[in-house]
């Protein structure tokens, strides 16, 4: 790419692409419709006024279609039905087809910018109005055959003789108007299908950068919302140590403060580089060395063999909004963490603690958890009794997994 250009999206070069050959097309039928409705009509009808004025209202329709093209290439129909251009270009093609229909009948070659008025107005409507559109352009253009039928003889001899002269030429000529009629409304179909499609990739490629952003706050507010609650907690210690006249104690909290403050950076950049890991075993420690500094008596226990290292940041992410939440939002003195295999099969991480306050409400905690353990085809729950509060994830096992999938 030359330095200082702008790169156009292939999918956007496509579209444009699209609308181009669309557009090319449908001027392509009003052409040809132009030319066989002058050479039909001029090459069976006799030289006269009013085969002048058939030519030039030909002329006139052929300028109006056109200048609808480029509407009918857009992404829907910004030009509305009642629009004075389309009103125009339908009352010139049925002008001139009723011109035609005057007895002597001039021919069914008049009627071909009839069928393309009416398909291209079928383009503008939705729905049954656009089959409704087709068959009244086919059923106006149908007059003609009453028309010539009025304007011939009623006898049988009349009749014979009429389609024996006539009825091949007609019949190729009404099939072409007829087919002429449902082409625009195929065409730009097809174009709109293609655009529907742009749009539905565009609006999945929109939902794929919000989830992924959705996912990264989850994880700065795992990361820091936990961080920085325990820096509250040791900073409260410390102060607490200073006027109590512990100076060394209070240096250790005011050290474990700057660790943690260096963990979070780490961890920060480690989620905005997207290789951070969690380990469940480590996370456990961490929880239950925190709440046993905060004052609460926290017993830990890990017994899952063989846990997958993406399943157990799982349990990880679980055990740190927890231990989080514990700090926050409750006056606990004890508190225990579990993680086994089940005989069930499945990892069953089990957290409860006392001195639990009313719910809140509004949090995304549990419910990013809900979601983390719902790609694993895991559960989330909560039961709390009086002052107690219980926080259960449940993941199967890998081999169950397979085992249900399977089926």
């Amino acid at each position: 790419m030359m330095p200082g250009r702008l790169h156009t999206p292939r999918s956007v070069v496509d579209l444009r692409w699209m609308r181009r050959t669309t557009a090319a097309g449908l001027s392509s039928l009003i052409l040809v419709s132009a030319y066989i409705q002058l050479f039909l009509g001029i090459f069976y009808g006799a030289p006269n006024v009013r085969m002048l004025v058939l030519v030039i209202s030909t002329t006139a329709c052929v300028i109006l279609a056109l200048a609808m093209v480029p509407t009918l290439v857009r992404a829907s129909g910004i030009l509305s039905a009642r629009n004075p251009l389309v009103i125009a270009l339908l009352a010139t093609s049925l002008l001139t087809w009723a011109i035609a229909l005057a007895p002597p009948f001039a021919g069914w070659g008049w009627a071909f910018l009839v069928a393309i008025s009416g398909g291209m107005l079928s383009c503008l409507v939705s729905g049954l109005k656009s089959g409704a559109v087709i068959v009244a352009t086919i059923g106006t253009i149908a007059l003609g055959g009453i028309s010539q039928w009025v304007g011939h003889d009623h006898t049988a001899v009349g009749v014979v003789a009429s389609i024996s002269g006539t009825q091949n030429r007609d019949i190729v000529t009404v099939a072409g108007a007829v087919l002429m009629t449902v082409l625009p409304r195929t065409t730009v179909w097809v174009l709109r299908v293609v655009l529907r499609l742009e749009e539905a990739r565009q609006t999945a490629s929109e939902l794929a950068v919000a989830t992924e952003r959705l996912r990264f706050a989850t994880d700065l507010h795992d990361i820091q919302g936990h961080h920085l609650q325990v820096i509250a907690l040791k900073g409260e210690l410390a102060e607490r140590r200073l006027l109590a006249g512990e100076p060394e104690l209070a240096a250790r909290e005011l050290a474990d403060i700057r660790g943690i403050a260096q963990a979070a950076l780490e961890d920060t950049r480690a989620v905005v580089n997207d290789y951070r890991t969690v380990t469940v075993a480590v996370e456990a420690r961490n929880a239950a060395a925190v709440l046993r500094s905060a004052g609460i008596d926290c017993e830990a226990r890990i017994d899952a063999p063989d846990l997958p290292p993406p399943m157990g940041a799982v349990f990880a992410v679980a055990i740190r909004e927890a231990a989080t939440n514990i700090l926050r939002h409750s006056t606990a003195t004890a508190a225990s963490l579990e993680l086994i295999l089940s005989n069930d099969e499945e990892y069953r991480l089990t957290i409860t603690s006392n001195g639990s306050s009313a719910r809140r409400s509004g949090g995304t905690g549990i419910s990013g958890i809900g979601e983390r353990a719902a790609a694993w085809n895991g559960t989330v729950q909560t039961r709390r009794d009086d002052d107690t509060f219980t926080l259960v994830v449940r993941i199967p096992a890998p081999a169950v997994q397979r085992t249900e999938a399977g089926r």
